[in-house]
């Protein structure tokens, strides 16, 4: 895979998967699967701080009262689906790539959407749904809001687009929300 490539691939955010191309993207180090590497346009979106606020939420809601260990973030759950999503992807294309017409728009798109998936949740997880939401808002429910945490997730990608300037082609990202 010559420079051009490569460059052209990152300009345009798309997925990069060669072990030796690695060294062109950010990594962080995960508890659960180790080194997960993060590509440009990956980056566009946790570096908001609407993606941020992640780190402050809980994904087990409070379990952590009656399981101490039990503490691991929204930010942390999202960085490993996409990691997750992004070994999906690969093996699909290297075993069924030719069969399925995975091209790394493909890739790019199954990534961003494992990133995002959880972006809509509030504190304490579906509690915030369920209870606090009719609590504080005086009998409304999270449906008269947003049908679900998944739309809420829809809106704020929306947001984070127009907000950030984010710069995506607008076909990639209508396959990303699907």
């Amino acid at each position: 895979m010559g420079a051009n490539y490569l460059k052209e691939a990152m300009s345009d955010g798309l997925a990069i998967s060669s072990r030796d191309e690695r060294r062109f993207l950010k990594h962080v180090h995960d508890n659960v699967h180790g080194n997960i590497y993060l590509d440009p346009l990956s980056l566009k979106f946790i570096d908001t701080e609407q993606f941020q606020r992640l780190r402050d939420l809980k994904q087990l809601g409070v379990s952590y009262m009656v399981y101490p260990g039990a503490v691991h973030s929204r930010f942390e759950h999202s960085l490993g689906v996409y990691w997750l999503a992004s070994e999906a992807i690969n093996r699909l294309k290297t075993h069924q790539g030719l069969e399925l017409d995975i091209d790394n728009f493909d890739k790019q798109t199954v990534k961003i959407a494992g990133l995002l998936h959880d972006l809509g949740h509030g504190p304490f997880s579906h509690m915030f749904e369920r209870e606090f939401i009719p609590r504080v808002l005086h009998g409304l429910k999270w449906n008269d809001v947003c049908r679900s945490h998944e739309e809420m997730s829809l809106k704020m990608i929306d947001y984070i687009v127009d907000e950030h300037n984010i710069d995506i082609d607008s076909d990639f990202l209508k396959r990303v929300k699907v």
